[in-house]
């Protein structure tokens, strides 16, 4: 029947604006009023009480609802206990009470919801310049040396698409790309003479060189927005084998973001021209990184790196 579907959406609507909450609320009031009027001789209150817990919870509307059926009720109380004439006054003085109260605390709890919002969005907006700064920061990092210009921002691009070929998320895709994008801001402690060392490094360069992943987790840590991120900052120089830097774990206990940070950071690093070699073709870089399959590297993101259509097309071209 159309009437019954109305009533049904009505009531959906209600259920979930808080109008049922509002006339449930008026309802109560009434014995309560009833419990309370012969020892305390009042009992008004307790509609006052209704009306602005609903306004306060559900906001104007809802308590609009309230303040109406309460004043009605409380009419209605006065019509039967006291005289006829007197309950369309009481209901109309209780009515326009009620309604100052909605008024009030409803425009009071919009005031606070918009402050809570406008709060939000502006630590959201900080986080997210803090983030902005720190990419900023590490494109001037990696234009220290023209040999590894664009490094990050060209590892972050192939380690989205590899996260996407392996199906993961967006959820886990966005933290993959600010970990690939800042994934060496812990260089900035590393001296200009051992990043453009044009021979391999020694024993204690490489002491210091094996810091940076560490170095770079302590300077993020603290940004709540980029807190998904830092796992695999941390972690991106570990090896499958469990023979990598810093922790040196193995296997899964290395998160996947990080198992694909590591791939794509070498096959771009190999690449790459450095000031101790020159840059390997992609179908050798590939080849490298397919024989370290199982030993350094993750062998199900080689796998997803070999299909990627760029890196496919490179070698093809070979």
């Amino acid at each position: 029947m159309p009437s019954l579907a109305g009533f049904t959406r009505l009531f959906r609507r209600f259920k979930y604006s808080g109008y049922l909450t509002a006339v449930a609320a008026s309802l109560v009031s009434i014995p309560a009023y009833y419990l309370l009027h012969p020892i305390t001789g009042h009992g008004e209150w307790i509609f006052a009480l209704a009306v602005i817990a609903v306004s306060a919870r559900w906001g104007m509307g809802p308590g609009s609802l309230a303040a109406l059926l309460s004043a009605v009720e409380y009419g209605l109380i006065a019509y039967n206990a006291f005289s006829h004439s007197g309950a369309v006054t009481d209901t109309l003085i209780w009515l326009g009470f009620f309604a100052i109260a909605v008024f009030i605390i409803g425009t009071l709890v919009r005031h606070r919801e918009a402050a809570l919002v406008a709060r939000a969005h502006m630590a959201d907006e900080l986080e997210k310049t803090s983030a902005t700064t720190l990419i900023a920061l590490t494109r001037a990092l990696d234009a220290r040396d023209q040999d590894t210009e664009g490094h990050s921002e060209r590892v972050a691009a192939l380690a989205v698409e590899i996260g996407s070929e392996m199906g993961l998320e967006d959820a886990v895709l966005h933290p993959l790309r600010l970990a690939a994008l800042l994934h060496d801001i812990g260089k900035i402690g590393i001296p200009d003479a051992i990043l453009h060392k044009p021979g391999p490094l020694d024993e204690q360069e490489w002491a210091l060189m094996r810091k940076h992943p560490q170095t770079g987790y302590d300077i993020l840590r603290n940004i709540p927005y980029l807190a998904p991120a830092l796992d695999a900052i941390l972690h991106h120089h570990e090896k499958y084998n469990g023979k990598g830097y810093p922790a040196g774990i193995s296997g899964d206990a290395i998160s996947l973001s990080a198992r694909i940070l590591a791939v794509v950071d070498v096959y771009d690093a190999l690449t790459s021209h450095r000031p101790y070699r020159p840059a390997f073709s992609p179908e050798k870089a590939l080849e490298m990184i397919r024989g370290e399959a199982g030993q350094q590297f993750d062998p199900a993101v080689v796998q997803a790196l070999v299909r990627i259509p760029e890196v496919n097309k490179a070698n093809l071209g070979k």
